[in-house]
């Protein structure tokens, strides 16, 4: 049997079928009153593939689509699904075939093959027509996996791409369902849910009129004003209306939920505050941003930190969250090394949120760290040399875990450009001499060209015949130390061959500590809205100087108050429980602190960053 993908392109129906098939589902679509037919707009069915059958086969194509619509009429919802399938499969130019995509979705619920029938459903909703009232029950399929999973959220987002083409009893169901999800979320879900809704969404009045509740209750007056006048001017009736109406009155009650004079949070910290004096010094400052992030961060709401030292050892840190996880806490922050996150993440039992400023790695759901690799940077970078036309590149890279994953990320960047990778030289974390990587890197880059225009030695400054090639080097601060010099020692700039890099060479330690001629002309890549000089920085500051009545004198601090912004900003949403809390972390989108704007995607925090140029300390972006 021939594979296909499902391709949501659509092409006029051959009209054979129109009646017999469409008009069962166009009515059930319809109320009890619904007007006839004939005045009714007439929408062709959705075919999966462009292309032609023979009679023979969109006859067996309509066949197998009759026989697995009655299967799922008598409950025979595998076969239903099976019989759906092969029509999907085999006939996708069958005028039939749209339609069997959407009974493969419902038999696919019934079964429970949630992912299947969400797909399904999807790619249904997509080549049906705008207007369409098919796309109302799509979405509410849609919704019903949701409700299956769990996730309200999602459940509710679905529910209010119903919109008023759809049926009267689709509508219904959608504007019940939504009120059902609506209750079961916290304000900070219903902001990012409303956020991205479509006026013309039948369930919008009453989810507005849940949300003008919440806000009244969390004291945000003026917005829940807004909020229920919004809700009563878009139509909302029955008991949602007078929930507006007593919003617009200043009433606040108990089952709205909540309020911020009732919250309090516990989080912890675990920190290396009784180890190396160095590093006991570093980790106290640490614990300055923390602490001024508790305090300023959330307003109206109580936040505790219970503090746990370490003392540099990982043994002591997963023994910490042991003894915090059976207790009040519901997350903790610090970990500045690998090990002590690492064993700390191991020794946990349920789902207890860890987030590191500083650790290069982070592994194990809930577990996250400010300073891991970034390959979405790695793959702009990429795009920053299929730009400039380089003809090819080669790799040094540390063996470490986070430089890999970003040099892969090129790697898969730059095959997908069509740039030539030449060479990947990579060295032991901790190695200080590299002329191994950087000779394999000069060769594979200019030797055979210099060979082929038959230049010596002293020819190889006559750099306007060379091709323009690059090395991209991404390595931690820490090796960009040691490497950087070393690129200059061994002559990479005689032969024209440009550097290119990821976050370590912009680090603020690189740049204050690594002579300029080593790092000019660097194209690397560098946080957005971070660092000394940005707005997240200048709230930092002004918290801390008021919150210590001093003077902000290192930029320690602001790693510790970033790393638990994270955790704070998770805590917005009013979590009850650790999973809550780990659930709400996973969609912080573009939070903005002192060191830079960070998403969580994936189960791992991402900075958003941006391509820049390094010119005497001064970094330039490139576009």
């Amino acid at each position: 049997m021939t594979r296909r993908t499902w391709i949501a392109r659509t092409r006029l129906a051959s009209g054979r079928f129109l009646l017999a098939l469409t008009l069962p589902l166009w009515a059930a679509c319809q109320g009890p009153s619904a007007p006839a037919a004939a005045a009714a707009p007439r929408f062709e069915d959705p075919v999966l593939e462009r292309g032609s059958l023979s009679a023979t086969r969109e006859a067996r194509a309509a066949e197998l689509f009759h026989q697995a619509r009655e299967a799922l009429e008598a409950g025979a919802s595998s076969d239903a699904r099976a019989l759906a399938f092969q029509v999907v499969e085999v006939y996708p130019q069958a005028p039939v075939s749209g339609l069997a995509l959407f009974t493969y979705a419902r038999a696919s619920l019934e079964v429970g093959a949630l992912d299947e029938a969400d797909t399904a459903a999807g790619r249904f909703a997509a080549l049906l027509a705008p207007g369409d009232p098919r796309v109302g029950e799509a979405r509410l399929l849609q919704a019903d996996v949701q409700a299956r999973r769990g996730d309200q959220a999602a459940r509710l987002s679905r529910l209010l791409a119903v919109d008023g083409h759809a049926s009267s009893e689709a509508a219904s169901r959608a504007v019940n369902g939504a009120r059902e999800a609506a209750a079961r979320l916290e304000i900070a879900e219903l902001e990012s849910v409303l956020s991205q809704v479509d006026a013309e969404a039948v369930a919008r009045p009453v989810v507005l009129a849940r949300y003008a509740a919440l806000l009244q209750a969390w004291e945000r007056t003026d917005e829940a004003a807004r909020t229920a006048r919004e809700a009563l001017d878009a139509g909302v009736r029955g008991t949602d209306s007078l929930t507006a109406v007593a919003v617009l009155a200043g009433e606040t009650r108990p089952e709205w939920g909540e309020g911020p004079r009732a919250r309090t949070l516990t989080l912890a910290t675990v920190l290396p505050t009784g180890g190396s004096p160095a590093f006991r010094d570093f980790a106290l400052s640490v614990a300055e941003g923390i602490e001024v992030a508790a305090a300023t961060y959330l307003d109206g709401i109580t936040v505790t930190l219970e503090a746990r030292d370490d003392q540099g050892e990982p043994a002591l840190a997963a023994a910490a969250v042991a003894e915090l996880e059976a207790g009040a806490a519901l997350g903790a922050v610090g970990f500045l090394e690998r090990g002590a996150l690492e064993a700390a993440a191991d020794r946990r039992t349920g789902t207890f949120p860890l987030v590191s400023p500083t650790a290069r790695v982070a592994r194990g759901e809930g577990t996250y760290t400010l300073s891991g690799a970034d390959p979405q940077g790695a793959a702009a970078v990429a795009r920053y040399a299929a730009r400039e036309g380089f003809t090819r590149v080669a790799m040094i890279h540390s063996r470490s875990a986070e430089s890999v994953e970003e040099a892969d990320a090129f790697e898969a960047a730059l095959r997908g450009l069509g740039i030539p990778l030449v060479g990947r030289f990579s060295f032991e974390a901790g190695a200080t001499y590299f002329q191994e990587q950087v000779r394999g890197a000069q060769e594979a880059l200019r030797g055979a060209e210099i060979r082929a225009l038959g230049l010596g030695p002293d020819d190889t400054l006559h750099v306007e015949v060379l091709e323009p090639v690059a090395l991209f080097v991404p390595v931690p601060a820490e090796d960009v130390e040691l490497l950087a010099p070393q690129l200059t020692f061994f002559g990479l700039d005689t032969l024209a061959i440009r550097i290119l890099g990821t976050g370590g060479w912009t680090d603020a330690q690189t740049l204050e500590t690594v002579d300029d001629r080593h790092t000019t002309g660097v194209v690397a890549t560098a946080h957005v809205s971070g660092g000394p000089g940005s707005p997240g920085y200048a709230r930092f500051k002004e918290a801390y100087e008021g919150y210590f009545r001093r003077s902000l004198v290192s930029p320690v601090p602001a790693l510790g108050y970033d790393a638990a912004l994270l955790l704070l900003e998770g805590a917005r949403e009013g979590p009850r429980t650790r999973e809550q809390l780990h659930a709400a972390m996973e969609r912080v989108r573009s939070l903005e602190g002192a060191t830079g704007t960070f998403s969580v995607v994936g189960g791992k925090v991402m900075p958003s960053t941006r391509v820049v140029r390094i010119e005497h300390g001064i970094l330039i972006p490139t576009n």
